[in-house]
């Protein structure tokens, strides 16, 4: 179990540092990246992957710190917050064409339609609604020191993609994104309005 939890605890100090710096470089630089070829950015958001990736796992032993040792009702409440963040992905992605999963909006000037149904009725941004329960779940189920550090480092570098694609949604929905703002939370969903999860 300690070989497991020590794979779970490298793979959320690796994989979710990558996964965030690749949304910082595509929402940070959409502005450019729509004058370029869609190449360029996702050269750019890759080689930062890479280089976050590398560096991550080079350091993957401090990263990971200390084994805080098998705690059954952690490592159980951890499985089932996972799973929950698994199951609300199945509504999240019926509502995403690959394209937009894959942030080609972001990046070129494709026409899209603001989503406002289902989860997107529920919180502005499931997606990252989805990912933060599961770092939170995946953290527990690792138990290891310093995980629960860069967790909350990865969630805070979250919030920031969510300011950068906020700023690129309003200027490429303008009034239309700025009503469906005041109506619906931008990462909490009210509890009431789960049920557009299930």
């Amino acid at each position: 179990m300690e070989t497991l939890r020590f794979g779970l605890a490298v793979i959320l100090v690796v994989l979710v540092p990558m996964v965030i710096g690749f949304w910082i470089v595509i929402h940070g630089g959409n502005s450019l990246w729509k004058k370029c070829a869609s190449a360029v950015a996702y050269s750019a958001a890759g080689l930062a992957m890479l280089v976050i990736g590398l560096f991550a796992y080079v350091y993957r032993a401090f990263l990971v710190g200390d084994d805080l040792g098998m705690n059954w009702p952690v490592f159980i409440v951890g499985l089932v917050i996972y799973v929950a963040s698994l199951k609300m992905a199945a509504p999240v992605r019926r509502h995403l064409t690959f394209q937009t999963f894959a942030g080609v909006p972001e990046v070129s000037n494709t026409e899209t339609r603001l989503l406002i149904e289902g989860p997107y009725a529920a919180v502005r941004h499931p997606r990252y609604f989805m990912v933060l329960v599961g770092i939170v779940g995946w953290a527990m189920m690792a138990h290891h020191s310093t995980a629960y550090l860069v967790a909350v480092i990865c969630l805070a570098g979250m919030m920031l993609v969510v300011q950068m694609e906020e700023r690129e949604l309003r200027t490429r929905f303008g009034t239309d994104y700025v009503d469906y703002s005041k109506r619906v939370p931008q990462i909490l969903p009210r509890f009431k309005a789960l049920k557009h999860f299930l």
